[in-house]
């Protein structure tokens, strides 16, 4: 007899500040795949206090699909903030946070969608960065040069989407609010030796204009996220024998 297969349950979280002009399109890519992919899910789409009409396009979608939950921030709180919101009220056991601004091309999110389940963590990584600027591109890896050479993971990205285990993810002391949050929130879960695979997946073609990623303010936030990961490892009270002794990690595909 065939084992049945495990349900593939999941929370999505899509933060947005200003954008107006590409929400909709990364709802309404993400919407019809967790529909035809996942077996139920929740999508938190989190307004971190839009002056535009990005609310109003989520309250709009959140109108036809009992499913979604939109949150308002009144002022700009960050991306780290609004994850966690979602996170404390997560009723599924997998978390991910896709970017509001139609950053992946939809043929990526189906493939992380797909993996879903087949290990505690599914990290994506970026597989045409070089398409991006220059700037942005050499930043990335850069990046994640350096956080291989401090943590030894080896990983193919750290800062792209990634599935997250929603029982271990709320056992660990995050401070990071911005762009190091979800770097914070990697690294502390593969110190516990949690299982993970590696999914590509594309980037859409970056419009021309200044990146917000590229803020002096990125460099000092980074900075003082790696700093507290050599520090400390920032873990509450995980319970380690809960985690197999001999777990190994699942090579990159």
């Amino acid at each position: 007899m065939t084992p049945s297969r495990a349900a593939k349950r999941l929370t999505i979280v899509i933060p947005a500040l200003n954008e107006q002009d590409k929400i909709a399109d990364t709802i309404g890519g993400v919407l019809p795949l967790a529909r035809e992919l996942l077996d139920d899910f929740e999508i938190f789409l989190i307004d971190d206090g839009s002056t535009d009409a990005t609310g109003a396009i989520m309250d709009e979608f959140a109108a036809g699909e009992p499913r979604i939950i939109v949150h308002h921030n009144a002022e700009r709180r960050g991306v780290g903030a609004g994850f966690e919101y979602a996170l404390s009220r997560a009723k599924f056991d997998a978390i991910t946070l896709i970017p509001g601004d139609h950053a992946f091309q939809n043929e990526g999110i189906a493939r992380m969608f797909k993996a879903a389940g087949a290990a505690d963590l599914v990290i994506t990584y970026r597989d045409n960065q070089s398409d991006r600027s220059v700037n942005r591109s050499l930043q990335s890896h850069s990046l994640r040069f350096i956080l291989n050479c401090l943590f030894g993971f080896w990983l193919s990205d750290y800062h792209s989407m990634i599935v997250y285990p929603v029982k271990w993810l709320r056992q660990i002391a995050v401070k990071a609010d911005g762009y190091g949050y979800q770097i914070c929130a990697l690294i502390s879960l593969l110190q516990l030796g949690l299982t993970y695979v590696q999914v590509p997946v594309s980037l859409n073609a970056e419009l021309k204009g200044s990146s917000r990623a590229l803020r002096l303010r990125t460099y000092f936030e980074l900075g003082g996220t790696i700093l507290s990961l050599l520090r400390r490892v920032p873990i509450r009270n995980v319970n380690l024998s809960q985690i197999p002794a001999d777990a190994e990690r699942t090579p990159a595909r």
